[in-house]
């Protein structure tokens, strides 16, 4: 599950301007997976729902952020030097 509030609002957008359910769905599910998953590097921040742990559950992690910063290409990768305290 994905509870994370910019996907949300991704989608609050797209149903807004296409004025339908499952066309602003496949746009959030086109945008994540040719934008979020090709173009960055994607980490995903987990959580736990005190409700999914009384049930219980197999797994009861969530998804409560993405951050996707750009994939480091050989252009725009910088070594930075480590600077030691003495």
């Amino acid at each position: 599950m994905v509870e994370d509030w910019e996907l949300g609002q991704l989608y609050w957008k797209q149903f807004n301007k296409r004025k339908d359910e499952q066309l602003a769905c496949l746009d959030v599910r086109q945008k994540f997976f040719d934008h979020f998953c090709s173009k960055t590097d994607l980490y995903f921040f987990l959580g736990t729902n005190f409700k999914h742990h009384t049930r219980n559950t197999r797994n009861p992690f969530i998804i409560v952020g993405v951050f996707y910063p750009p994939k480091n290409t050989p252009s725009n990768v910088e070594q930075l030097e480590l600077d030691l305290l003495s």
